[in-house]
């Protein structure tokens, strides 16, 4: 919680500019965060075939992802509205850097460390009821993995610093192009390899996360890595990057890490239970909901298997998960409808735009963690800290199209002085 928490002075200083400036495109996002707040109105809407809803616990899912977004709004506009000089994006690229590095660490600790528990602070304070709510207490119970038997058996699945092993994931894969900017940095061979030794001590709890979101994510940003490389002509480091995947793949061939991966490949555990929640998804909103669905998640009446709801001994899966969850792609449809979908890809795409086409050192790897969140878009949880550092993103993307922009400006003055 504590992106939320730091969200708040930095609220604080932008209400105290006198001019708060916006980014080309914001009326697409200030469009999907009035159909959030007009999601409030059908809360309680009674929808056939889904569990009545009424009392007030219902808005508590609704208020915290609502809060989520205004959060994340308030850091893309306080790093547009601060310049280099105050806010320097090379603080922002190590600050990210590091929590990937300590998320390498939580794959660790998840994966060895997994039996040991403790309170936080928060938890420890707050008042038995509220310490008890499920989806409170995974918020504020720093475990550091979630025990699952995907493979057949109990499996640790590390999540620290984060609330869930798909959590983990995400945030791996948006934080990895941070970590490989914070190479251009480095003056010292020694920095050089500890950079390098970080990068290898990430890779098995990548594999033993089982994450396989993760892993197609991480192919896919590869993959546009070697085609832009290609596309600019930089062949040597194409070939190089082709020589690093194969030793790679060697390495994995002859360490029990490959054994892991062709299991996982052979469980899909997840496939069905997500293609039937996707259909329902998309089938009650088309029918009851398409313009701005219906506020927040929603549990259904029966499961995929029966009229009776619920796990069995025989079914651990019987027991679906509410609409709207198992990926952010589902819960924007479910709970803002295709309009609201529609406007925060829109959004995003719009806000990529600028470091597409662009080349430069710095800029160019902006593009990748945009790349990752697209890919799991549909099958992780992404409103969170995810959401937060793809935010992170835009807001230096921004700060460099200001740049561009003032250079442009400044280059034009100095020609119009050159004319006599």
């Amino acid at each position: 919680m504590g992106f939320l928490i730091m969200s708040i002075p930095l609220g604080y200083y932008l209400l105290r500019q006198r001019k708060i400036l916006v980014p080309s495109g914001f009326g697409f996002w200030l469009l999907f965060l009035a159909v959030i707040l007009i999601g409030f109105l059908v809360l309680w809407t009674p929808v056939p075939g889904l569990v009545a809803e009424s009392g007030i616990a219902r808005i508590l899912p609704w208020a915290y992802r609502a809060l989520w977004f205004g959060a994340v709004t308030v850091v893309l506009l306080f790093i547009g509205n601060t310049s280099e000089k105050q806010f320097p994006r090379k603080w922002l690229i190590f600050l990210m850097g590091w929590l990937f590095i300590l998320t390498v660490i939580g794959g660790y600790a998840g994966q060895f460390l997994w039996q040991y528990e403790f309170p936080s602070f928060l938890e420890m304070i707050l008042p038995r009821s509220l310490r008890s709510n499920v989806f409170l207490n995974s918020l504020i119970h720093p475990g550091l993995a979630q025990i699952q038997d995907i493979l057949g058996y109990p499996d640790p699945r590390p999540k620290a610093p984060f609330e869930y092993a798909n959590s983990w994931g995400a945030n791996f894969g948006l934080l990895l192009p941070f970590y490989l900017m914070t190479y251009r940095y480095t003056r010292h061979a020694g920095h050089r390899i500890a950079f390098v030794l970080v990068l290898l001590a990430a890779i098995p709890p990548v594999i033993f996360s089982l994450n396989r979101g993760l892993w197609a994510g991480l192919g896919v940003m590869a993959l546009v890595i070697v085609v832009r490389m290609a596309i600019t002509g930089r062949w040597f480091a194409v070939v190089g990057a082709g020589a690093t995947a194969i030793v790679l793949y060697i390495g994995l061939l002859v360490t029990p890490l490959w054994e892991t991966i062709q299991t996982r490949l052979e469980n899909p555990h997840s496939n069905e239970g997500r293609s039937n929640l996707a259909g329902i998804t998309m089938e009650t909103v088309l029918q009851y909901s398409p313009l701005i669905g219906f506020g927040a998640t929603r549990s259904r009446q029966g499961n995929f298997f029966s009229i009776a709801s619920g796990a069995t001994a025989d079914c651990h899966q019987c027991s679906p998960p509410q609409l709207g969850t198992q990926g952010s792609f589902w819960f924007l449809i479910f709970c803002t409808g295709f309009l609201g979908a529609g406007l925060f890809c829109a959004f995003m795409l719009r806000r990529t735009v600028p470091v597409i086409t662009r080349s430069d050192s710095w800029a160019t790897p902006l593009l990748y963690p945009v790349v990752f969140f697209f890919c799991v878009l549909p099958v992780y949880d992404l409103i969170g800290s995810p959401l937060m550092i793809l935010m992170i993103t835009l807001g230096l993307v921004w700060r460099y199209e200001q740049e561009k922009k003032t250079q442009l400006v400044a280059a034009q003055l100095a020609t119009a002085e050159a004319v006599p």
